[in-house]
């Protein structure tokens, strides 16, 4: 038994429909990105803080969250620490923070981030999304 022709127009419109809001919505939240990324661009030309990136974040615990960051600048690559923070990976951060000795690791380089020193950032998306849209 094949389907009316009524029920395949039905089906048709619905899928049709379906794509335009997705597509609609792709591009509101691909703007929106775009938008955060050219505000972070504008605070870090004030010269407050210092730009890197969060690579990797390997230990959430109860207090804030280790991770490997790159500071964009250099390309020097440190682990860090943020204080009451589960900062997500890729995320792009301006930050005036400090190094120190990381007794946990030994290491003699870790880089500690208090939450108010971060002075703005933006998630790794909204970089992309800037590309994309040509900014």
């Amino acid at each position: 038994m094949h389907p009316s022709p009524g029920v395949l127009v039905a089906v048709a419109l619905v899928v049709a429909v379906t794509v335009v809001l997705r597509v609609r919505s792709r591009r509101k939240r691909t703007a929106a990105l775009a938008a955060q990324w050219q505000a972070f661009q504008q605070h870090r030309s004030s010269g407050q803080g210092q730009l890197l990136r969060v690579m990797r974040v390997y230990q959430h615990g109860r207090r804030g969250s280790k991770a490997v960051v790159t500071w964009c600048d250099t390309g020097r690559q440190q682990d860090a620490w943020f204080w009451n923070w589960h900062v997500p990976a890729g995320a792009y951060l301006l930050v005036n923070a400090s190094s120190g000795y990381g007794p946990h690791s030994r290491n003699p380089n870790v880089l500690y981030v208090q939450p108010g020193q971060v002075r703005a950032w933006v998630p790794g998306q909204a970089a992309r999304a800037a590309q994309r849209v040509g900014q």
